[in-house]
């Protein structure tokens, strides 16, 4: 169990750092110290707060909105000819992804607010 959060933990760091450090030329100079900095932090954020299944699940509502602003984002950016050229998008696609993203956004909404209403 402790390989298996360790190898979490630093897989997580690497991985939230190689998103990062493309806003930053420093960030990607100093990509070890970085990726040491988010660990601690990290380690840090646990030690003081603990609880740690109230921050997974707090983490999982949190993810819950990523979702819905995600495709939201893509959808509008479908019909931005900047973007995509000459590419057209179904209408069909836009109908049922536009349904997807309310009703997720309300999901991931009520979920949070019946989560944090638990944990607090």
């Amino acid at each position: 169990m402790a390989a298996a959060a360790i190898t979490s933990v630093i897989g997580s760091a690497y991985t939230s750092v190689s998103f990062i450090k493309s806003f930053n030329e420093k960030i990607a100079q100093y990509e070890n110290w970085v990726i040491i900095g988010f660990i601690t932090v990290s380690t840090l954020v646990f030690l003081t707060i603990g609880q740690p299944v109230t921050l997974l699940i707090l983490a999982g509502a949190l993810n819950g909105l990523i979702l819905p602003i995600s495709l939201g984002t893509m959808l509008v950016a479908a019909y931005k000819k900047k973007i995509v050229g000459d590419y057209k998008h179904p209408l069909w696609l836009t109908i049922f992804g536009s349904f997807v993203v309310v009703i997720m956004a309300v999901m991931g909404v009520y979920t949070l607010f019946k989560q944090l209403g638990q944990l607090f």
